[in-house]
Protein backbone atom coordinates (compact mmCIF):
# COMPACT_ATOMS: atom_id res chain seq x y z
CA UNK A 1 0.00 0.00 0.00
CA UNK A 2 1.25 3.32 -1.05
CA UNK A 3 0.71 6.85 0.99
CA UNK A 4 1.35 10.47 1.22
CA UNK A 5 1.88 11.78 4.13
CA UNK A 6 0.73 15.33 4.55
CA UNK A 7 2.32 17.43 7.52
CA UNK A 8 1.74 20.65 9.01
CA UNK A 9 1.05 23.34 11.54
CA UNK A 10 -2.91 23.37 10.36
CA UNK A 11 -3.05 26.93 12.09
CA UNK A 12 -5.30 27.02 10.87
CA UNK A 13 -6.43 24.64 7.94
CA UNK A 14 -7.72 26.22 4.82
CA UNK A 15 -8.43 25.59 1.22
CA UNK A 16 -5.28 25.29 -0.08
CA UNK A 17 -4.82 22.57 2.57
CA UNK A 18 -7.68 21.05 0.83
CA UNK A 19 -6.23 21.62 -2.82
CA UNK A 20 -3.39 19.83 -2.05
CA UNK A 21 -5.25 16.74 -0.74
CA UNK A 22 -7.46 16.72 -3.49
CA UNK A 23 -4.52 16.76 -6.27
CA UNK A 24 -2.22 14.48 -4.19
CA UNK A 25 -5.57 11.61 -4.41
CA UNK A 26 -6.01 12.45 -8.37
CA UNK A 27 -2.02 12.93 -9.25
CA UNK A 28 -0.10 10.18 -7.13
CA UNK A 29 0.00 6.14 -7.41
CA UNK A 30 -1.09 6.43 -3.69
CA UNK A 31 -4.17 4.39 -1.91
CA UNK A 32 -4.74 7.44 0.61
CA UNK A 33 -3.53 10.53 2.19
CA UNK A 34 -2.75 10.76 6.05
CA UNK A 35 -2.54 14.04 7.09
CA UNK A 36 -0.20 14.56 10.38
CA UNK A 37 -0.67 17.48 12.27
CA UNK A 38 2.31 19.18 13.65
CA UNK A 39 2.18 18.81 18.20
CA UNK A 40 4.41 21.65 17.31
CA UNK A 41 6.64 22.43 14.18
CA UNK A 42 10.45 21.91 15.48
CA UNK A 43 11.35 25.29 13.91
CA UNK A 44 8.71 27.37 15.24
CA UNK A 45 8.60 28.54 19.13
CA UNK A 46 4.64 27.71 19.11
CA UNK A 47 1.14 27.53 17.86
CA UNK A 48 -1.69 30.10 17.70
CA UNK A 49 -4.20 26.99 18.43
CA UNK A 50 -3.79 23.79 20.29
CA UNK A 51 -2.71 21.02 19.00
CA UNK A 52 -5.91 18.78 19.96
CA UNK A 53 -8.05 21.65 18.23
CA UNK A 54 -6.23 21.88 15.44
CA UNK A 55 -6.86 17.90 14.78
CA UNK A 56 -10.86 18.10 16.24
CA UNK A 57 -10.96 20.62 12.77
CA UNK A 58 -8.79 18.56 10.75
CA UNK A 59 -10.94 15.67 11.15
CA UNK A 60 -13.71 17.48 11.05
CA UNK A 61 -12.93 18.63 7.93
CA UNK A 62 -11.89 15.30 6.14
CA UNK A 63 -14.45 13.32 7.78
CA UNK A 64 -16.78 12.25 4.69
CA UNK A 65 -13.34 12.36 2.56
CA UNK A 66 -12.52 8.96 0.77
CA UNK A 67 -8.68 7.90 0.62
CA UNK A 68 -7.82 10.49 3.49
CA UNK A 69 -7.10 9.91 7.17
CA UNK A 70 -6.13 12.20 9.55
CA UNK A 71 -3.93 11.06 12.24
CA UNK A 72 -2.53 11.95 15.93
CA UNK A 73 0.64 10.51 15.64
CA UNK A 74 2.70 13.52 16.44
CA UNK A 75 -0.09 15.61 18.07
CA UNK A 76 -0.58 12.33 20.94
CA UNK A 77 3.33 12.77 21.90
CA UNK A 78 2.51 16.20 23.12
CA UNK A 79 6.01 17.53 21.91
CA UNK A 80 7.70 18.51 18.83
CA UNK A 81 8.23 15.12 16.56
CA UNK A 82 10.56 15.23 13.81
CA UNK A 83 9.08 13.52 10.55
CA UNK A 84 12.00 10.94 10.40
CA UNK A 85 10.02 9.52 13.38
CA UNK A 86 6.85 9.68 12.42
CA UNK A 87 8.10 8.33 8.59
CA UNK A 88 10.15 5.28 10.29
CA UNK A 89 6.59 4.45 12.18
CA UNK A 90 4.60 4.28 8.81
CA UNK A 91 7.76 3.02 7.10
CA UNK A 92 6.99 -0.59 8.44
CA UNK A 93 3.27 -0.43 7.24
CA UNK A 94 3.51 0.94 4.45
CA UNK A 95 5.83 -0.18 1.04
CA UNK A 96 5.79 3.46 -0.64
CA UNK A 97 5.96 7.03 1.22
CA UNK A 98 5.48 9.97 -0.42
CA UNK A 99 5.96 13.02 1.63
CA UNK A 100 3.91 16.33 0.95
CA UNK A 101 5.76 19.55 1.43
CA UNK A 102 4.91 23.28 0.36
CA UNK A 103 7.46 25.11 -1.76
CA UNK A 104 8.04 27.42 1.30
CA UNK A 105 9.72 24.63 3.29
CA UNK A 106 12.24 23.94 0.45
CA UNK A 107 14.91 26.31 1.84
CA UNK A 108 14.78 24.88 5.06
CA UNK A 109 14.65 21.38 4.36
CA UNK A 110 18.18 20.20 4.49
CA UNK A 111 18.03 21.65 8.52
CA UNK A 112 15.60 18.71 8.94
CA UNK A 113 16.59 16.37 11.83
CA UNK A 114 18.42 13.43 10.16
CA UNK A 115 17.33 14.96 6.65
CA UNK A 116 19.62 11.51 5.11
CA UNK A 117 17.64 9.11 6.87
CA UNK A 118 14.47 11.32 6.09
CA UNK A 119 15.52 11.33 2.23
CA UNK A 120 16.12 7.59 2.19
CA UNK A 121 12.89 6.58 2.93
CA UNK A 122 10.09 8.74 1.07
CA UNK A 123 9.88 10.03 -2.04
CA UNK A 124 9.60 14.11 -2.14
CA UNK A 125 6.22 16.17 -3.34
CA UNK A 126 6.30 19.32 -3.40
CA UNK A 127 3.10 21.75 -3.71
CA UNK A 128 3.71 24.77 -5.37
CA UNK A 129 3.73 27.96 -3.51
CA UNK A 130 4.24 31.84 -4.73
CA UNK A 131 6.92 31.74 -7.62
CA UNK A 132 9.21 29.52 -6.20
CA UNK A 133 11.14 27.05 -8.40
CA UNK A 134 11.12 23.66 -7.44
CA UNK A 135 13.91 21.17 -8.48
CA UNK A 136 12.97 18.80 -11.29
CA UNK A 137 14.20 15.82 -8.68
CA UNK A 138 11.10 16.46 -6.90
CA UNK A 139 7.51 15.72 -8.13
CA UNK A 140 5.09 18.71 -8.29
CA UNK A 141 2.20 19.31 -7.41
CA UNK A 142 0.65 22.03 -8.86
CA UNK A 143 -1.38 23.93 -6.66
CA UNK A 144 -2.44 27.22 -6.79
CA UNK A 145 -4.00 29.08 -3.76
CA UNK A 146 -3.84 32.38 -2.85
CA UNK A 147 -3.32 32.80 0.39
CA UNK A 148 -1.39 30.94 3.88
CA UNK A 149 -2.41 30.22 7.36
CA UNK A 150 -0.26 32.95 8.50
CA UNK A 151 -2.04 35.27 6.01
CA UNK A 152 -5.32 33.84 7.47
CA UNK A 153 -4.40 34.65 11.11
CA UNK A 154 -4.56 38.13 9.84
CA UNK A 155 -7.35 39.10 8.15
CA UNK A 156 -9.33 35.74 8.88
CA UNK A 157 -11.21 36.17 5.24
CA UNK A 158 -13.76 33.48 5.78
CA UNK A 159 -14.01 32.48 2.18
CA UNK A 160 -10.69 30.53 2.47
CA UNK A 161 -11.92 28.38 5.48
CA UNK A 162 -13.48 24.73 5.41
CA UNK A 163 -17.24 24.96 5.35
CA UNK A 164 -17.15 22.97 8.21
CA UNK A 165 -15.41 24.71 10.73
CA UNK A 166 -15.31 27.74 9.28
CA UNK A 167 -17.01 29.97 11.83
CA UNK A 168 -15.41 27.74 15.08
CA UNK A 169 -11.99 28.82 13.09
CA UNK A 170 -12.72 32.77 12.75
CA UNK A 171 -13.88 32.82 16.80
CA UNK A 172 -11.21 31.43 17.91
CA UNK A 173 -8.67 33.69 15.94
CA UNK A 174 -10.63 36.72 16.58
CA UNK A 175 -10.39 35.88 20.58
CA UNK A 176 -6.51 34.76 19.82
CA UNK A 177 -6.43 38.40 18.21
CA UNK A 178 -7.76 40.23 21.28
CA UNK A 179 -5.66 38.46 23.86
CA UNK A 180 -2.71 39.41 22.03
CA UNK A 181 -3.19 42.52 21.68
CA UNK A 182 -3.62 43.68 24.99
Amino acid sequence: MNIALYGGSFDPPHLGHIQVVDKALESLDIDKVIIVPAFVNPFKKGTHAPASLRLKWLRAIFADRKGVEVSDIEVSQNRAVPSVETVEKLAKAYEKIYFIIGADNLSSLRRWHQFERLDELVTWVIATRDEIMIDERYIQLSVRYPISSSELRETLEHQHLPAEVADEIQIFYEKNKEKNAR
